[in-house]
């Protein structure tokens, strides 16, 4: 195995000759300081700028020195190499390129959870002298041309202002008639895809409006197929529910009072699961309008399938945002969508107040542990950048584990520990939040410390200071204020009851 691998390192190196003289010819060999810039995965791990690159007659090789000394392997076009630093350094290697200024896809191996993860990153060597602000200049307008729009015959009148969502954008525009049209932007990911353009055209479109391809006209929404269970309660508090005429969860599983009670009535009709969906329901029952979530790329052929039979599909991109702020200001987007703006002004406006109002209280310097465990008796947590833990910062209170790893690359919000880690970091956290949503709720301590021997030794279980998260709270979208205030209660010793957690017995 070992001659294999020179073997191939010994080919790349002849090939990356091969292609370097070709393609490079006017640079002279020796040793040159270069910048270089690492994307993918989450964003979090990069590569210090500018890296040593050698250029020899066998070839070309960049030294990579990392943010991390997590990485133990990297691979290059089915070549592995080593790591070169020793101890608790930052990770370095030094890997083979084939050309100046253009990208390549690199793997690098991160130890930094229990299970080691093989994640996928692009490079680009930029040739000596030339900034990567020039490169990125330039690519900034390649990217514009490939995930761009055209609309014509329009004039923008205006914006909705947004104080903390990134991940969407609303203009208002009119014809030469002076008709209203609202145009919506979601923004891509490197983990979802191209961005998302609607046109809401509630008269249709003018004679003289053009729109590309990429834009989706939509006319109604009062027959929309609902998926994605966090959009409900947004529905709900916007009293949009008549505009909902299908969900994608049945009738038993909603924690949301309205919405069940819709469904027990008619007036919401189960049409399948997001991969299954009832496409001759849909199609005969007059569906306008489908709001997915992103469990929804999954199954590309449903997607393709729902725009084939000329149904608006919007995938729903809240979860991407870090701030509960953010995430709750999607509420204004379903407003614009159901003509509920004001409705979403005044539910997003009270929220906001109740939680500054709980800011200007003094932090009480407890340390709070949100986790669940899983049927396989894995520990998972929330990472330290995710909103649950901004909640609970929010309410006074610091998360714990707040020194993990996040070289987990990937979006979701959670990631496994070890028992052992759990244990480590939060034995001494004054507050333990057992997370409900993965194996239902539990009442007592006796209940989670049998999921967990270890759990008894903690501060928090020996004094009595545990609680669950109720089962349904991540279907309510807009309870940002009452987490917040119940979590400061629990802090403060006041709280009895309320509607997101629950005190084990």
């Amino acid at each position: 195995m070992k001659k294999i691998y020179i073997f191939a390192a010994a080919l790349a190196i002849f090939l990356t000759a091969c292609s370097f003289f070709s393609n490079n010819e006017e640079i002279e060999y020796g040793t040159y300081s270069c910048e270089v810039t690492l994307s993918g995965g989450s964003g979090k791990a990069t590569v210090e700028s500018p890296a040593q690159v050698v250029i020899a007659e066998n070839g070309s090789t960049v030294k990579l020195v990392w943010s991390s000394s997590n990485y133990d392997y990297m691979v290059v076009d089915g070549v592995r190499y080593d790591n070169e630093a020793a101890g608790d350094e930052n990770s370095v290697f030094t890997i083979p390129f084939l050309k100046f200024d253009e990208e390549f896809s690199v793997i690098g191996d991160t130890t930094a959870m229990s299970t080691p993860h093989e994640i996928e990153y692009q490079l680009t060597v930029y040739s000596p002298g030339t900034s990567q602000d020039e490169d990125q200049e330039k690519q900034t307008t390649e990217d514009d041309t490939s995930d761009s729009y055209e609309l014509t015959g329009l004039e923008n009148v205006g914006k909705l202002q947004l104080k903390y969502a990134q991940g969407f954008s609303v203009d208002y525009y009119e014809d030469n008639e002076g008709k209203a049209y609202t145009f919506i932007t979601i923004k891509g990911t490197n983990n979802e895809g191209d961005s998302q353009y609607f046109l809401l055209a509630p008269e249709g479109l003018s004679k003289e409006i053009s729109v590309s391809d990429n834009i989706t006209v939509v006319e109604k929404a009062n027959k929309t197929y609902l998926v994605s269970t966090s959009v409900m309660d947004y529905i709900d508090k916007l009293d949009a529910l008549d505009s909902i005429a299908f969900s994608g969860t049945k009738e038993k599983d909603w924690y949301i009072k309205n919405a069940r009670t819709a469904m027990k009535s008619g007036d919401i009709a189960y049409a399948g699961k997001y991969s299954t969906p009832d496409y001759e329901m849909l199609v005969s029952s007059g569906c306008n309008f489908v709001i997915e979530n992103t469990m929804i790329y999954h199954t590309p052929e449903t997607l393709e399938k729902l725009k084939e039979l000329g149904i608006p599909v919007l995938v729903e991109m809240s979860s991407y945002e870090s701030s509960p702020l953010a995430r709750l200001e999607w509420i204004k987007l379903y407003g614009c969508i159901y003509g509920k703006e004001d409705r979403a002004n005044e539910v997003f406006d009270n929220q906001v107040a109740r939680v500054e109002k709980i800011g200007q209280n003094q932090a009480t310097g407890k340390t709070v542990a949100f986790f669940s465990i899983n049927s396989n008796g894995q520990i998972i947590v929330r990472k330290p950048g995710d909103y649950i833990a901004t909640m609970i910062a929010l309410a006074g209170g610091n998360y714990v584990p707040d020194d993990i790893s996040e070289d987990e690359e990937n979006a979701l919000s959670t990631m496994k520990i070890t028992t052992e880690d759990f244990y480590i970091r939060t034995v001494d956290a004054d507050v333990l939040i057992y997370n409900s949503t993965i194996e239902g709720e539990i009442s007592d301590i006796d209940e989670l410390i049998k999921q967990e021997k270890s759990l008894a030794d903690f501060t928090a279980v020996k004094e009595k200071n545990v609680y669950c998260l109720k089962e349904g709270y991540f279907q309510k979208s807009t309870n940002v204020a009452e987490f917040i205030e119940e979590l400061n209660d629990i802090l403060n010793g006041s709280f009895e009851e309320g509607d997101c957690f629950i005190k084990l017995r």
